[in-house]
């Protein structure tokens, strides 16, 4: 697929309506020792191991998607910003040997910022195209990033991790 395909299916997703998930439940999260949680919205979860500072891990069994949810002290110095965590989290996704870069894409939303990208991840014989959606965030002095991603490119599919993404609610405990 050449970038400027791969660019029109990013940008695609950014301009999406919203839809209801026909396979959603609530889940909640809480952040252990913060006094804090996040509610949102997807496909019944299965976890997944393998990612140990992750506070949530897991894919829906039935679908593509993945997702992860990671609260640390903050990865780069300055305050706690949008515009600052963006860029922290940029200049460490652009040294990805797996991020497309010329399709990632950051912008302000209510709970933080909400970074897009595609990715290629190659497997034997094939080169997986995937979407990424992470929500930034900081809280109580930690730097907060839910990820969602999916390893396919169909217009339900990128509407449904949208729509994972912007049912993310953040609540205190």
């Amino acid at each position: 697929m050449k970038n400027s395909v791969l660019i029109a299916i990013l940008l695609l997703a950014g301009v999406l309506q919203s839809s209801s998930m026909a396979n959603a439940e609530e889940h909640v999260v809480s952040v252990p020792g913060e006094g804090w949680k996040i509610r949102f919205d997807a496909p019944k979860m299965e976890p997944t191991e393998g990612l140990e500072k992750s506070i949530f891990n897991g894919h829906a069994k039935t679908e593509n998607i993945v997702i992860s949810f990671f609260v640390e002290p903050p990865q780069c110095g300055g305050d706690d910003s949008n515009e600052n965590i963006y860029n922290c989290f940029a200049s460490r996704l652009k040294k990805s040997p797996v991020v497309i870069w010329d399709t990632e894409r950051g912008n302000t939303v209510p709970n933080g910022v909400m970074v897009k990208y595609l990715g290629q991840l190659p497997q034997k014989k094939v080169v997986t195209t995937s979407f990424h959606v992470h929500l930034l965030f900081a809280r109580k002095g930690k730097w907060a990033d839910f990820h969602a991603s999916v390893w396919s490119l169909t217009e339900p599919d990128i509407r449904q991790l949208l729509d994972i993404i912007a049912s993310v609610k953040i609540e205190d405990e």
